[in-house]
């Protein structure tokens, strides 16, 4: 690998669902911790699986592949929760935590790899595919991810767990 290889390649994490494995950035990552079902609120989305607290912090949990309506497995043994950053500091929506099914691995993406992908078929949330011939790679699309959550949750919503 020459250094011009290197300007042109990402350290990510291949966050593993059921169908498809997220692909992010490793700066965007905070934290991956094991399992702890998240505390529901009420009349939220299916896809909203509710808030587990991390460092002293309420972090709501979505389940990326029921956004887009792609079956998901249970819970299982290997299950996890990715911590990911906000990318707009939003300090009422710091963190979003997304449900895997087991646990992450690394994956260094050139720019020949991701320019090469299609969105064909892909939910509103994921923004496209990493490598053709490997079609269970995708982008989330955070932003709206995001945008989705903030419907659903906001910081006041967690008064409804102290009843």
């Amino acid at each position: 690998m020459d250094i011009n290889d290197k300007a042109t390649s990402v350290r990510c994490m291949l966050l593993p669902l059921t169908a498809l494995n997220l692909l992010v950035p490793n700066s965007a990552v905070a934290e991956i911790i094991g399992y702890s079902p998240p505390r529901p609120l009420t009349d939220c989305s299916d896809w909203f699986a509710g808030v587990v607290l991390w460092r002293g912090v309420y972090v709501p949990v979505v389940a990326v592949e029921q956004m887009c309506e792609i079956a998901t497995a249970a819970v299982g043994p290997r299950t996890r929760i990715a911590i990911i950053y906000n990318p707009e500091k939003d300090p009422d929506l710091p963190y979003i935590g997304i449900h895997m099914q087991d646990i992450p691995r690394a994956y260094l993406a050139d720019s020949d790899s991701t320019e090469s992908g299609s969105s064909d078929g892909l939910g509103d949330y994921l923004l496209t595919r990493v490598d053709d011939e490997e079609l269970a790679r995708v982008i989330p699309d955070v932003d709206k991810i995001i945008a989705a959550l903030k419907v659903e949750y906001n910081p006041q919503r967690l008064e409804e767990l102290t009843t």
